[in-house]
């Protein structure tokens, strides 16, 4: 009977992704639906961590850029929907992915710190350079990228006696 009391519950991760340009405030929002959606589903986050603006594999919505966050939570099962719901509607969402951790989890079993819900805060973006066409083909130099300028280089003296490779193999071994 006592092994009945207890509640099953389940773990689950998500993170989700918010545009580049999301301040503060968006982001605290978002959390605390999510941290509401998980307490309606009698479940606790566990972890909440800003993974900070990361650059995208291709872009979303036309950013380069976005705003990682995760979040490990216990709830009863459907939380995934109603959280995903929730995201969904929300426009500064660009993406999100949640993943199943441990199907069964006791109540008793879980310890929160609370520095681990704690968010820390979006730190505003700074701005970047827009490349041209050329410039992310590689045709045409660009401010981050190291430029090579024949002016520059100098020659070393000891080099002019190395023989040509070119001329064949009598020329490497100095006959001639």
């Amino acid at each position: 009977m006592a092994r009945a009391a207890i509640e099953r519950l389940r773990e689950y991760e998500i993170v989700y992704v918010l545009a580049p340009n999301a301040d503060n405030a968006e982001a605290e929002r978002i959390n605390a639906k999510v941290n509401e959606v998980v307490g309606n589903f009698g479940g606790k986050l566990v972890k909440l961590d800003n993974w900070g603006r990361r650059k995208l594999a291709y872009p979303i919505k036309r950013n380069a850029r976005g705003i990682f966050v995760y979040a490990k939570y216990i709830a009863k099962p459907g939380v995934v929907a109603e959280i995903e719901r929730n995201l969904r509607i929300a426009d500064s969402v660009l993406r999100y992915q949640s993943n199943l951790v441990n199907a069964e989890v006791e109540t008793v079993d879980v310890a929160i710190d609370p520095e681990d819900i704690k968010f820390s805060p979006v730190v505003p973006a700074e701005p970047e350079e827009e490349l041209s066409f050329e410039q992310r083909l590689g045709l045409a130099p660009s401010s981050h990228r190291r430029q090579h300028v024949e002016d520059d280089v100098e020659l070393d003296p000891e080099l002019d006696d190395v023989p040509d490779l070119d001329a064949g193999p009598a020329a490497t071994r100095g006959e001639p």
